[in-house]
């Protein structure tokens, strides 16, 4: 069976990158302002964009589940190896 070899140091910044790289996702809607034109095509650009800019959100927060959920079985990967290596010594 193949061994999988993760070295903390190396991934920790890996990790520290995409966390920082999804808090700076702006998911902010600038609110653009259309004309006083009350043509429906300016409704459902507006509509558009909010569902943009929800489905942006949404990803933005599946993300850092998926940064979260990652690294925590990361750091049980290096518990359990710390805890094999002290059970062989």
């Amino acid at each position: 069976m193949s061994e999988i070899k993760v070295i903390k140091s190396e991934v920790e910044p890996a990790f520290h990158d995409f966390r920082n790289k999804i808090q700076a996702l702006n998911t902010e809607n600038p609110n653009c302002q259309f004309s006083d034109s009350k043509l429906s095509l300016t409704a459902k650009i507006e509509e558009i964009e909010k569902m943009y800019y929800d489905t942006l959100k949404t990803y933005k927060e599946i993300l850092t589940t998926v940064e979260q959920d990652a690294w925590k079985s990361i750091e049980t990967l290096f518990e359990a190896d710390q805890q094999a290596s002290k059970m062989m010594k």
